[in-house]
């Protein structure tokens, strides 16, 4: 019997300590023997390296870096996988996935794919399963909001291919990554629960990084020479849902909502 093919596993990581043993305890629990698990940490200063140094099987690196993209390349340049999943230190994977993504990968046609993610609230530790949009390039052109990053599984020599995540964008390094790929083919979709994606004050996708994320998807969209309007549309768009987001902090630090509310 063919040998299972190697999944490596990045973690991109920075100063997550109360999250980040559970993003390795739901890699171990996949009871996967063909797994390698990377952790490449920024040089974080609370308890994560002291979570680390207790999971002897993990490869890890602690140092500082440009930011998420410039860690995911150092984690890529690592990786001795066929295959490849990107988990965030805040984040974590949904039991018995990794069977799953191997059979999808049995077709070798298949070259990434995305399964649903499921939302968690950390205040109220509710759940909710979004299923992923179907991804084609025209789409992300017109939607960049559909990205579902934690439910995403790569090929490794396609990720090399496209030469990895650019560095120099802090927020949306994802959406330039899968436009690139999406150019290439268009990945499959697992509709299937993949991962949990921890929705917590300080996430980096926050409220406060708002207008740099919009800012960053309008410069990765002019690359692809995609026209004004659809870019001012997707503008307004970010500005309403960030509009829509004062308007509930203000109504929870007011004690008129539920913090704890999804």
């Amino acid at each position: 019997m063919p040998q299972s093919p190697l999944i490596s596993i990045l973690t991109p990581s920075y100063n997550q300590g109360p999250f980040i043993e559970q993003t390795i305890q739901s890699v171990l629990a996949q009871n996967d023997s063909c797994v390698e698990h990377i952790v490449i940490d920024g040089g974080s200063t609370d308890e994560t390296v002291a979570i680390l140094t207790r999971y002897p099987h993990l490869k890890w690196i602690s140092e500082k870096d440009r930011g998420q993209g410039d860690s995911l390349n150092k984690g890529l340049a690592m990786a001795t996988g066929e295959l490849v999943g990107w988990i965030n230190s805040d984040d974590f994977y949904a039991p018995d996935v990794f069977r799953r993504v191997r059979q999808a990968f049995e077709d070798r046609s298949v070259r990434w794919l995305i399964g649903d993610v499921v939302n968690y609230y950390q205040a109220s530790t509710a759940e909710h399963c979004v299923p992923s949009p179907t991804v084609t390039y025209e789409r992300l052109i017109h939607d960049p909001d559909i990205l579902r990053q934690q439910g995403a599984f790569f090929r490794a020599d396609l990720l090399r291919e496209v030469g990895g995540w650019d560095p120099e964008l802090y927020m949306v390094m994802d959406l330039d990554l899968w436009l690139r790929m999406a150019r290439i083919q268009a990945p499959i979709m697992l509709h299937e629960k993949t991962a949990f994606w921890r929705m917590h004050p300080d996430q980096k996708s926050g409220l406060a990084r708002h207008g740099l994320q919009t800012r960053e998807i309008d410069r990765v969209l002019g690359r692809y020479g995609v026209p004004t309007a659809i870019r001012f549309r997707h503008r307004a768009k970010k500005y309403y849902w960030w509009l829509k987001g004062m308007v509930k902090l203000g109504l929870q630090n007011a004690g008129i909502l539920d913090t704890a509310s999804a």
